[in-house]
């Protein structure tokens, strides 16, 4: 009867993995997937071509997190989301700091800053550049990423 209980008991803890999960069990304060971003990037309106230098600066900025928030800047401003929007941008993006929480509204939010400033408005991508420029993500080719950076004026 034991061995049927340990059984049972290991069987259903497996089923639990193999369950779908449903749009309300997946929670937006966890750390999401390189592809995730990507995804959430090019529906926000990057370029198909830019999007694995731009999710690699997600990941330095926040680590794939969507709730991270930045306090210790020195002008007492906060940064937001997966792509540390700082507060100033709130208002030029029409967001609030939750709206800046969601992954998509900060994804919006970073390509009105990557239009107006390019990716070097991100401290990251001007430390990291080198790996950002060579970032993989599977289905994803940067082979045409100079050309899309030069077509939109902006600096490598």
């Amino acid at each position: 009867m034991k061995l049927f209980f340990t059984i049972f008991s290991i069987l259903l803890s497996f089923s639990s993995f193999a369950m779908p999960l449903k749009r309300k069990d997946i929670k937006t304060n966890r750390q999401l997937t390189k592809e995730q971003v990507a995804n959430t990037l090019e529906r926000a309106g990057f370029p198909r071509e830019i999007v694995p230098v731009v999710t690699c600066i997600a990941e330095f900025e926040s680590n794939f997190n969507p709730k991270a928030i930045n306090k210790h800047n020195t002008n007492n401003t906060k940064d937001h989301g997966l792509f540390q929007i700082n507060d100033i941008w709130m208002a030029k993006c029409k967001m609030s700091a939750k709206d800046l929480q969601n992954p998509f509204m900060n994804a919006r939010c970073a390509f009105k800053v990557y239009q107006q400033q390019g990716l070097t408005a991100w401290v990251t991508y001007k430390k990291f550049k080198r790996t950002c420029l060579s970032y993989q993500i599977p289905n994803y080719s940067t082979t045409h990423l100079a050309d899309v950076i030069v077509q939109n004026n902006q600096l490598m």
